[in-house]
């Protein structure tokens, strides 16, 4: 009973699936095709500009770079993108910026959202709970059911995102610098004379950031089948869960900008998804004295296994009080 409950569940979201999954392909792609552009003609720009103002090496010239575009309102952006350790100049940090990109966020949660908000909620609703109920089927088959689909479901998601960068990498080739633009400004120092500088890098190590990914979607998709195996009308759950997504973001954001409320970050899901530290420094740890003993080691855990452990719990949760409660009638 239970394989007939998934196939039906899978073929209510195929469509959903489908046009999701395009998104975040055709969106990976323009990504690596933004990536190319900002570091073979823009960063090169302003790093030529930075050698004229003997502003000093490439290091000095990102962080002035970033004192500008990150000043005032935009160190929300960068907080958002990543934080400070991330370097716009270089390929792979540039496209580690997809992982946590607004777009990508949006529809990470909103598919996690979306879907666990009509598991029983929804059904409750339309009516429908009572009917597939009066079949010779156990509450917890349909909980198991949702568990199984999200375990099929949310890889196959975020796989999307690996094919379509690698897609882009595919369309755009190598990353040649080109000093055209700085060229046209007849300075008296430049690369007038420099050969073309391919920036060597690999995207392959971009499976771990996949991997933490997964893990997020799971977490907020099993936190909303707790409100959903509560409630009784799919729009109340989907306001409360969007409510709390929100505010753990929020709470996460805030964190990194006033340090007088960074210690309430690991309260947020959003704290534990390290997608850039997994890709760029494969380090699958994350330390909680960054937070919590004024940056200095406390003591680790592994931020993906919490992810999926916060989903496990949200599904255990769900199962007990579908289990145990009465079913209202329709609304």
């Amino acid at each position: 009973m239970v394989v007939i409950l998934v196939r039906k569940l899978l073929r209510d979201i195929r469509w959903p699936l489908i046009v999701v999954w395009l998104l975040l392909f055709s969106f990976s792609g323009l990504w690596v095709k933004i990536a190319h552009s900002v570091t073979t003609e823009i960063a090169p720009f302003f790093n030529t500009l930075g050698e004229l103002a003997k502003i000093g090496g490439k290091k000095e010239v990102k962080e002035t770079f970033d004192k500008v575009v990150f000043a005032g309102p935009g160190k929300v952006s960068q907080a958002v993108l990543g934080g400070s350790n991330i370097n716009f100049n270089q390929p792979l940090d540039f496209l580690s910026v997809l992982m946590l990109h607004p777009v990508v966020m949006v529809l990470a949660c909103l598919w996690g959202v979306g879907r666990a908000a009509g598991a029983v909620s929804g059904e409750i609703e339309k009516g429908t709970m009572e009917l597939l109920l009066s079949q010779p089927v156990p509450r917890d088959r349909l909980i198991f059911a949702h568990l199984i689909v999200d375990i099929l479901v949310i890889p196959i998601l975020c796989s999307s995102i690996l094919a379509g960068t690698q897609f882009g990498l595919w369309v755009v080739g190598d990353f040649v610098v080109d000093y055209a633009s700085v060229n046209k400004l007849n300075l008296p120092i430049g690369p007038q004379n420099r050969p073309p500088e391919i920036l060597d890098f690999s995207a392959r190590d971009q499976w771990g950031a996949v991997v933490s990914l997964v893990s997020l979607m799971f977490a907020i998709s099993g936190l909303t089948m707790l409100f959903s195996a509560c409630g009784r009308s799919r729009w109340r759950v989907i306001g409360w869960a969007v409510l709390t997504v929100l505010v753990m973001f929020i709470l996460n954001v805030l964190g990194q900008l006033w340090e007088g409320i960074a210690f309430l970050r690991p309260l947020s899901i959003f704290y534990y998804y390290q997608p850039q530290n997994i890709w760029l420094h494969r380090d699958w740890l994350l330390d909680l004295g960054e937070v919590w003993n004024g940056g200095q080691p406390m003591f680790q855990i592994p931020p993906v296994i919490f992810l999926f452990a916060v989903g496990t719990g949200g599904y255990y949760f769900a199962l007990r009080a579908f289990t145990k409660r009465d079913l209202p009638s329709p609304l």
